[in-house]
């Protein structure tokens, strides 16, 4: 088992007017180099959820165990150091996560910060950067004079350069065209089939068919189901209830079914999907 969550809660600003329960008693477990999907509605606790993967905050009560790390309220952020690094975050907003004057700084900081000496660590920069497909003419650019969809490819490269086993992104392709939005979904996969364990926080419906293996449906701060992404996405009227749209293919299929077809509505790519239709 990679990621497992016991009994987790987390509470916001306990035991002032402001308190607020993100998270609810979760059990959930994911498994080691599996591509998985956090979905639900805004403010179901996803964010909240992942951030606990690489201790970013910790559980009001509760253990989260990651490999061989041991996640609780009593943690310092020493003994995370090394979790820190085995499990890479992108935040959902990328200013979040860039604070140097130059691009090359911000992505260098995390291995010179792990001990990775300059040169090496300025090497490792430019792999990064040609895995966003940005070339090295950014490296000395401002990352705050760059666009939004410039920013996340930057903040994403600043986690690949620390080469993590676990990757968790929250809504890693918004503020990206849909060319760049499939680029980054690709290189995802790819790091996935490598043996990565591969987390992703996403509205996209259609990212969770064509690019994960599993999903965890959240509602209210719970974990509500969780299952393959064929499971999740076959009951569309309860995922309504919550919010949750189905893939654009997944509706279609089932639309078609209404009307008398028998077509399996874990159907992913439309060559299949069409033999399906004409073989009614």
């Amino acid at each position: 088992m990679s990621i497992k969550f016991e009994q987790v809660s987390h509470t916001y600003s306990k035991n002032t007017p402001f308190q607020y329960i993100a998270l609810k008693d979760v059990d959930l477990a994911i498994e080691k180099g599996s591509f998985t999907a956090i979905i639900g509605h805004t403010g179901s606790g996803k964010s909240t959820l992942i951030q606990h993967i690489n201790g970013l905050i910790l559980p009001t009560s509760g253990i989260v165990t990651v490999n061989d790390f041991v996640v609780d309220a009593n943690n310092l952020p020493k003994v995370l150091r090394p979790l820190r690094q085995m499990a890479g975050l992108v935040f959902q907003f990328p200013e979040y996560q860039l604070f140097e004057d130059s691009v090359e700084k911000d992505i260098i900081f995390g291995p010179k910060n792990f001990g990775v000496d300059e040169e090496t660590a300025k090497q490792k920069a430019k792999e990064a950067l040609a895995m966003v497909k940005m070339d090295e003419s950014y490296l000395e650019k401002s990352p705050f004079d760059l666009s939004g969809g410039q920013k996340r490819r930057i903040a994403i490269a600043g986690i690949l350069v620390m080469e993590p086993d676990i990757l968790v992104l929250d809504e890693p392709t918004a503020g990206l065209d849909p060319q760049g939005a499939k680029e980054m979904m690709e290189l995802f996969k790819a790091l996935n089939d490598q043996g990565k364990t591969v987390i992703i926080v996403t509205h996209d419906m259609n990212q969770v068919l064509n690019y994960c293996d599993h999903a965890v449906v959240m509602n209210k701060g719970e974990i509500i189901k969780t299952g393959t992404v064929e499971e999740i996405f076959k009951d569309p009227e309860y995922l309504e209830t919550l919010s949750i749209d189905l893939p654009i293919m997944t509706h279609f299929i089932h639309e078609l079914n209404k009307n008398g077809f028998h077509i399996d509505p874990s159907i992913k790519d439309l060559d299949t999907l069409i033999k399906a239709i004409g073989g009614k």
